[in-house]
Protein backbone atom coordinates (compact mmCIF):
# COMPACT_ATOMS: atom_id res chain seq x y z
CA UNK A 1 0.00 0.00 0.00
CA UNK A 2 1.16 3.50 -0.88
CA UNK A 3 0.82 7.21 0.01
CA UNK A 4 2.75 9.58 -2.25
CA UNK A 5 2.50 13.46 -1.61
CA UNK A 6 2.33 15.26 -4.70
CA UNK A 7 1.57 18.85 -4.10
CA UNK A 8 2.61 20.85 -1.01
CA UNK A 9 1.60 24.34 0.06
CA UNK A 10 1.76 26.67 3.15
CA UNK A 11 -1.17 29.17 2.94
CA UNK A 12 -0.58 31.85 5.99
CA UNK A 13 -4.05 34.10 7.52
CA UNK A 14 -1.98 37.05 9.32
CA UNK A 15 -5.51 38.56 10.29
CA UNK A 16 -6.28 34.85 12.15
CA UNK A 17 -2.36 34.55 12.71
CA UNK A 18 -3.06 30.89 11.29
CA UNK A 19 -0.54 28.79 9.06
CA UNK A 20 -1.50 25.80 7.30
CA UNK A 21 0.34 23.44 5.10
CA UNK A 22 -1.89 21.30 2.55
CA UNK A 23 -0.86 18.27 0.77
CA UNK A 24 -2.48 16.21 -2.49
CA UNK A 25 -2.12 12.48 -1.99
CA UNK A 26 -2.17 9.83 -4.52
CA UNK A 27 -3.25 6.67 -1.99
CA UNK A 28 -3.04 3.12 -3.40
CA UNK A 29 -4.49 0.54 -0.41
CA UNK A 30 -3.98 -3.53 -1.69
CA UNK A 31 -6.93 -4.41 -0.06
CA UNK A 32 -7.66 -8.88 1.43
CA UNK A 33 -9.87 -9.65 3.86
CA UNK A 34 -9.29 -10.77 7.46
CA UNK A 35 -10.76 -14.03 9.28
CA UNK A 36 -13.32 -12.40 11.02
CA UNK A 37 -14.32 -11.05 7.41
CA UNK A 38 -17.89 -12.62 5.99
CA UNK A 39 -18.07 -14.46 2.79
CA UNK A 40 -19.73 -11.56 1.56
CA UNK A 41 -16.97 -9.09 2.26
CA UNK A 42 -14.17 -11.44 1.03
CA UNK A 43 -16.29 -10.69 -2.31
CA UNK A 44 -14.41 -6.85 -2.34
CA UNK A 45 -10.44 -8.06 -2.23
CA UNK A 46 -9.08 -5.52 -4.71
CA UNK A 47 -7.79 -2.08 -4.49
CA UNK A 48 -9.31 1.21 -3.10
CA UNK A 49 -7.58 4.57 -5.24
CA UNK A 50 -8.10 8.19 -3.73
CA UNK A 51 -6.34 10.22 -6.67
CA UNK A 52 -7.21 13.76 -4.56
CA UNK A 53 -7.37 13.14 -1.02
CA UNK A 54 -6.02 16.16 0.26
CA UNK A 55 -5.01 16.58 4.27
CA UNK A 56 -4.58 20.13 5.86
CA UNK A 57 -2.46 20.64 8.83
CA UNK A 58 -2.52 23.05 11.42
CA UNK A 59 1.09 25.45 12.46
CA UNK A 60 2.44 24.78 8.87
CA UNK A 61 3.44 21.48 9.82
CA UNK A 62 3.18 18.05 8.27
CA UNK A 63 3.88 16.85 12.10
CA UNK A 64 1.08 18.82 14.01
CA UNK A 65 -2.88 17.34 13.70
CA UNK A 66 -4.95 17.44 10.87
CA UNK A 67 -7.33 16.69 8.62
CA UNK A 68 -7.94 14.66 5.12
CA UNK A 69 -10.99 14.47 2.86
CA UNK A 70 -10.99 12.95 -0.87
CA UNK A 71 -13.12 10.88 -3.11
CA UNK A 72 -12.78 6.63 -4.01
CA UNK A 73 -12.53 4.28 -6.73
CA UNK A 74 -12.91 0.89 -4.94
CA UNK A 75 -12.60 -2.18 -7.65
CA UNK A 76 -12.87 -5.74 -6.46
CA UNK A 77 -13.59 -8.93 -9.10
CA UNK A 78 -16.79 -8.40 -7.98
CA UNK A 79 -17.63 -4.78 -7.50
CA UNK A 80 -16.64 -1.28 -8.59
CA UNK A 81 -17.10 0.92 -5.11
CA UNK A 82 -17.65 5.17 -5.39
CA UNK A 83 -17.44 6.64 -2.93
CA UNK A 84 -16.34 9.15 -0.42
CA UNK A 85 -13.43 8.91 2.60
CA UNK A 86 -12.74 11.73 5.56
CA UNK A 87 -11.13 12.08 8.96
CA UNK A 88 -8.48 13.14 10.85
CA UNK A 89 -4.31 13.07 10.51
CA UNK A 90 -1.78 12.82 13.33
CA UNK A 91 -4.51 12.32 16.48
CA UNK A 92 -4.97 9.37 18.97
CA UNK A 93 -8.41 8.40 20.33
CA UNK A 94 -7.19 5.02 21.48
CA UNK A 95 -6.24 6.25 24.98
CA UNK A 96 -6.59 6.23 28.45
CA UNK A 97 -8.87 6.78 30.51
CA UNK A 98 -11.43 5.35 27.87
CA UNK A 99 -9.56 2.86 26.60
CA UNK A 100 -6.09 1.23 27.34
CA UNK A 101 -3.19 3.52 26.90
CA UNK A 102 -2.04 2.55 22.91
CA UNK A 103 -1.64 5.72 22.30
CA UNK A 104 -1.16 9.24 22.62
CA UNK A 105 -3.34 11.96 22.21
CA UNK A 106 -1.13 13.68 19.18
CA UNK A 107 -0.23 10.22 17.86
CA UNK A 108 2.24 10.75 14.23
CA UNK A 109 1.70 9.46 11.38
CA UNK A 110 -1.95 8.03 11.95
CA UNK A 111 -4.91 8.46 9.14
CA UNK A 112 -8.31 7.06 11.27
CA UNK A 113 -11.41 8.23 9.90
CA UNK A 114 -14.77 6.97 7.42
CA UNK A 115 -15.84 6.38 4.31
CA UNK A 116 -19.18 6.25 3.07
CA UNK A 117 -19.35 4.29 -0.89
CA UNK A 118 -21.68 2.37 -2.99
CA UNK A 119 -21.88 0.01 -5.39
CA UNK A 120 -22.02 1.20 -9.09
CA UNK A 121 -21.46 -1.71 -10.91
CA UNK A 122 -21.68 -5.78 -9.66
CA UNK A 123 -21.84 -8.85 -11.25
CA UNK A 124 -23.09 -10.47 -8.03
CA UNK A 125 -26.98 -9.31 -7.23
CA UNK A 126 -26.43 -9.63 -3.48
CA UNK A 127 -24.75 -6.44 -4.08
CA UNK A 128 -26.68 -4.57 -5.80
CA UNK A 129 -28.00 -1.48 -4.79
CA UNK A 130 -26.10 -1.94 -1.87
CA UNK A 131 -23.29 0.67 0.07
CA UNK A 132 -20.55 0.04 2.21
CA UNK A 133 -19.81 1.85 5.27
CA UNK A 134 -16.24 1.25 7.41
CA UNK A 135 -14.00 2.53 9.68
CA UNK A 136 -9.92 2.93 8.66
CA UNK A 137 -7.31 3.39 10.08
CA UNK A 138 -3.94 4.11 8.28
CA UNK A 139 0.02 3.95 9.44
CA UNK A 140 2.75 6.24 7.43
CA UNK A 141 5.86 7.68 8.61
CA UNK A 142 4.72 10.72 9.41
CA UNK A 143 7.34 14.43 8.28
CA UNK A 144 7.39 18.04 8.57
CA UNK A 145 6.44 18.17 4.95
CA UNK A 146 3.70 15.87 5.95
CA UNK A 147 5.10 12.79 4.73
CA UNK A 148 5.64 10.70 1.85
CA UNK A 149 5.74 6.23 2.51
CA UNK A 150 4.50 2.98 2.38
CA UNK A 151 0.96 2.38 4.45
CA UNK A 152 -0.05 -0.27 6.19
CA UNK A 153 -3.58 -0.67 8.47
CA UNK A 154 -7.28 -1.70 8.55
CA UNK A 155 -10.44 -1.01 7.45
CA UNK A 156 -13.36 -2.72 8.77
CA UNK A 157 -17.09 -2.15 7.98
CA UNK A 158 -20.64 -3.12 6.53
CA UNK A 159 -22.22 -3.74 3.61
CA UNK A 160 -25.75 -2.36 3.60
CA UNK A 161 -28.86 -3.02 1.41
CA UNK A 162 -32.29 -2.37 1.95
CA UNK A 163 -34.44 -6.04 2.98
CA UNK A 164 -37.24 -5.41 0.10
CA UNK A 165 -38.12 -5.98 -3.77
CA UNK A 166 -36.88 -3.39 -4.88
CA UNK A 167 -33.41 -1.58 -5.99
CA UNK A 168 -32.27 1.56 -7.08
CA UNK A 169 -29.16 2.50 -8.88
CA UNK A 170 -28.49 6.57 -9.01
CA UNK A 171 -25.96 8.45 -11.92
CA UNK A 172 -24.50 10.83 -9.53
CA UNK A 173 -20.74 10.41 -10.01
CA UNK A 174 -19.48 12.05 -13.20
CA UNK A 175 -17.21 9.56 -15.26
CA UNK A 176 -16.78 6.64 -18.02
CA UNK A 177 -17.43 3.21 -17.78
CA UNK A 178 -17.90 -0.18 -19.69
CA UNK A 179 -20.73 -0.28 -22.78
CA UNK A 180 -23.07 -1.97 -21.52
CA UNK A 181 -22.55 -0.56 -17.86
CA UNK A 182 -23.64 -3.80 -15.56
CA UNK A 183 -25.01 -2.90 -11.97
CA UNK A 184 -26.31 -6.42 -10.81
CA UNK A 185 -29.22 -7.16 -12.17
CA UNK A 186 -29.28 -4.31 -14.48
CA UNK A 187 -27.35 -3.66 -17.77
CA UNK A 188 -27.24 -0.53 -19.79
CA UNK A 189 -26.23 -0.44 -23.50
CA UNK A 190 -26.53 3.35 -24.89
CA UNK A 191 -26.50 3.55 -28.92
CA UNK A 192 -25.98 6.11 -31.25
CA UNK A 193 -26.82 6.02 -35.03
CA UNK A 194 -23.93 4.06 -35.89
CA UNK A 195 -24.91 1.67 -33.24
CA UNK A 196 -23.16 1.07 -29.48
CA UNK A 197 -21.51 3.48 -28.60
CA UNK A 198 -17.54 2.69 -27.17
CA UNK A 199 -18.03 4.04 -23.74
CA UNK A 200 -21.66 4.57 -21.00
CA UNK A 201 -20.85 8.12 -19.60
CA UNK A 202 -22.39 10.42 -16.69
CA UNK A 203 -22.14 13.32 -17.23
CA UNK A 204 -22.53 17.15 -15.68
CA UNK A 205 -25.43 19.81 -17.92
CA UNK A 206 -26.03 22.82 -16.04
CA UNK A 207 -27.30 21.36 -12.61
CA UNK A 208 -28.12 17.85 -13.80
CA UNK A 209 -25.71 14.63 -14.05
CA UNK A 210 -26.81 11.79 -14.95
CA UNK A 211 -26.24 9.02 -17.63
CA UNK A 212 -26.23 10.49 -21.20
CA UNK A 213 -28.92 7.90 -22.94
CA UNK A 214 -27.42 8.95 -26.52
CA UNK A 215 -30.23 8.38 -29.47
CA UNK A 216 -31.02 5.14 -27.79
CA UNK A 217 -30.68 3.12 -24.29
CA UNK A 218 -31.64 -0.59 -23.51
CA UNK A 219 -31.95 -1.15 -20.13
CA UNK A 220 -31.80 -4.82 -19.04
CA UNK A 221 -32.81 -7.29 -16.30
CA UNK A 222 -31.43 -10.38 -15.41
CA UNK A 223 -34.92 -11.78 -14.35
CA UNK A 224 -38.24 -10.08 -14.81
CA UNK A 225 -39.53 -7.06 -12.82
CA UNK A 226 -43.00 -5.58 -12.82
CA UNK A 227 -42.02 -1.89 -11.87
CA UNK A 228 -39.71 0.41 -13.54
CA UNK A 229 -39.25 4.01 -12.44
CA UNK A 230 -36.95 6.12 -14.54
CA UNK A 231 -35.82 9.84 -13.53
CA UNK A 232 -35.07 11.27 -16.82
CA UNK A 233 -34.34 14.99 -17.47
CA UNK A 234 -34.60 16.40 -21.52
CA UNK A 235 -32.64 19.10 -22.93
CA UNK A 236 -34.44 19.24 -26.19
CA UNK A 237 -37.27 16.61 -27.92
CA UNK A 238 -39.13 14.57 -24.93
CA UNK A 239 -37.36 11.00 -24.92
CA UNK A 240 -40.14 7.93 -24.83
CA UNK A 241 -40.22 4.63 -22.86
CA UNK A 242 -40.50 0.98 -23.94
CA UNK A 243 -41.27 -2.19 -21.51
CA UNK A 244 -40.59 -5.58 -23.45
CA UNK A 245 -41.66 -8.69 -21.88
CA UNK A 246 -39.77 -12.06 -22.90
CA UNK A 247 -41.58 -12.65 -26.39
CA UNK A 248 -40.71 -9.11 -27.50
CA UNK A 249 -43.75 -7.88 -27.25
CA UNK A 250 -44.71 -4.01 -25.64
CA UNK A 251 -46.13 -4.26 -22.29
CA UNK A 252 -46.04 -0.50 -21.37
CA UNK A 253 -44.79 2.78 -22.75
CA UNK A 254 -44.60 6.20 -21.55
CA UNK A 255 -43.40 9.82 -22.92
CA UNK A 256 -41.62 12.57 -21.24
CA UNK A 257 -44.21 16.02 -20.93
CA UNK A 258 -42.04 17.92 -18.30
CA UNK A 259 -40.53 20.76 -19.62
CA UNK A 260 -36.47 21.12 -20.22
CA UNK A 261 -33.92 20.64 -17.70
CA UNK A 262 -36.77 19.21 -15.09
CA UNK A 263 -36.33 15.93 -14.02
CA UNK A 264 -39.20 13.67 -14.56
CA UNK A 265 -40.21 10.00 -13.58
CA UNK A 266 -41.54 7.79 -15.90
CA UNK A 267 -43.42 4.99 -14.24
CA UNK A 268 -43.95 1.18 -16.53
CA UNK A 269 -45.66 -0.96 -14.63
CA UNK A 270 -46.42 -4.64 -16.10
CA UNK A 271 -45.83 -8.16 -15.07
CA UNK A 272 -42.75 -9.58 -16.74
CA UNK A 273 -40.60 -6.82 -18.18
CA UNK A 274 -36.89 -8.18 -18.91
CA UNK A 275 -36.06 -4.49 -20.76
CA UNK A 276 -36.92 -1.04 -21.37
CA UNK A 277 -35.77 1.45 -24.53
CA UNK A 278 -35.29 4.71 -24.07
CA UNK A 279 -35.51 6.66 -27.63
CA UNK A 280 -34.15 10.09 -27.10
CA UNK A 281 -33.87 11.51 -30.97
CA UNK A 282 -32.26 14.77 -30.15
CA UNK A 283 -29.21 13.08 -28.24
CA UNK A 284 -30.18 15.63 -25.42
CA UNK A 285 -31.52 12.97 -22.29
CA UNK A 286 -29.96 12.39 -19.09
CA UNK A 287 -30.86 9.26 -16.69
CA UNK A 288 -29.78 10.63 -13.37
CA UNK A 289 -31.94 7.63 -11.24
CA UNK A 290 -33.54 4.05 -12.27
CA UNK A 291 -35.36 2.45 -9.96
CA UNK A 292 -37.27 -1.43 -10.50
CA UNK A 293 -39.14 -4.13 -8.47
CA UNK A 294 -39.66 -7.65 -8.93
Amino acid sequence: MTCAWSARGKHECREEDCLTLTAEHLLRLELTSHACDSALGALLNGRLQSKDLVSVFSAGSGNRRGMHTGTFVWQSAAASIHGRLSGMTNEGTHREPAFSACQRCDERGVMEGRLCGRVVRTADQRLTGAQVFAAYRLRFEPGEDGGESPVAGTIEGLVVRTCSGRACVTFDLVGQDLNPRTMGDLSVQTRDLNGPTAITSVVTWGPITGLHLSHSSTLAFARPVSRVELTLVGFAVPATATAYDANGAVVATAVMTAPQRVPETLVLAAPGIVSVIVDSPSDEVLMPRVCWQF
